[in-house]
């Protein structure tokens, strides 16, 4: 939890300067405000030398966004580089599960102390599919609902919806994590030595 707050804040605070200096006095004082917040995160980052990567990331997604924003010429441009995460992330579940390989469990599964050999047992097969099949649907959603407040260019709710996320993904990473240590923990309880490395193991003792 102490590593997600410094992400959720680098990738905050841009996102509030923004909205909170448009509503005052404009777009070219948000835009400022904007860079002048990710340089702020990434000075902190480096006066206390600690998560660096957090608020690199923070300070370069600032001003890609403000960048983007001023080739637009629109406010709601600010908000058009993170409408393609939830995109390319539904995209990637999706993908992975019409491949058989669903995104879940590739990420997840050794997190876990899953068998290396999950996609060969029906059930956490199965339970991974469902789980990237519902964060894809997450994802679309959430999709959905910022082209909609980007299409009606509400400011204010694209940066709320922005924060939101922000602290929505890491409860939804941290859920899949439990759920999968559940359901590992449940594979290992109802089909002990199913694992090809257990039945080897097994086999080697009877030898």
């Amino acid at each position: 939890m102490r590593a997600r707050l410094p992400t959720l804040a680098a990738t905050a605070a841009p996102a509030l300067a923004f909205v909170t200096a448009y509503g005052a006095d404009g777009l070219r004082t948000a835009l400022v405000a904007a860079t002048a917040a990710g340089a702020l995160v990434l000075g902190c980052g480096l006066w206390i030398r600690r998560y660096l990567r957090h608020a690199a990331v923070g300070a370069l997604l600032a001003v890609t966004c403000a960048a983007v924003a001023v080739g637009t010429g629109q406010a709601r441009g600010f908000f058009l580089l993170p409408m393609l995460l939830p995109a390319a992330s539904a995209a990637a579940c999706l993908l992975s599960v019409l491949a058989g390989r669903p995104l879940a469990g590739l990420v997840a599964n050794r997190v876990a102390g899953g068998p290396r050999h999950w996609r060969s047992h029906q059930p956490l097969h199965r339970f991974y599919r469902w789980m990237t099949v519902l964060i894809g649907l997450v994802c679309v959603a959430s999709l959905a609902a910022q082209a909609a407040l980007y299409s009606r260019a509400q400011i204010a709710w694209l940066g709320g919806l922005h924060i939101v996320m922000g602290v929505l993904w890491p409860g939804i990473t941290a859920i899949t994590l439990a759920l999968s240590r559940v359901a590992v923990a449940r594979h290992r309880e109802s089909a002990p030595g199913t694992d090809p490395a257990s039945r080897q193991s097994n086999a080697v003792r009877a030898q």
